[in-house]
């Protein structure tokens, strides 16, 4: 949901939705906002697979490139390592 405040979501309570979702639904899929604000990171953190999509604007590409580089270097699986359990 839409908030003025950008913090409200944590990494812990991102996880316990997503663990509450994962035990009824196969898939997940989370439609994060725009930019690289903590509703995308927190989102990103979690991710299994990514999908990127960005507007051809060199604003919109430079996000999009931080948010590869932070899927990459900063996310749970990267953090464990590829062999990271799903939430659950």
């Amino acid at each position: 949901s839409q908030t003025r405040d950008k913090e409200s979501l944590t990494v812990e309570g991102v996880e316990k939705v997503l663990s509450n979702l994962s035990k009824t639904f196969d898939y997940v899929v989370l439609d994060s906002p725009a930019g690289i604000e903590s509703g995308a990171r927190h989102a990103m953190y979690f991710a299994d697979d990514a999908i990127i999509v960005t507007n051809p604007e060199l604003s919109s590409c430079r996000d999009a490139d931080k948010m590869v580089g932070f899927v990459s270097s900063r996310s749970r699986r990267a953090e464990i390592g590829d062999d990271v359990d799903p939430v659950s």
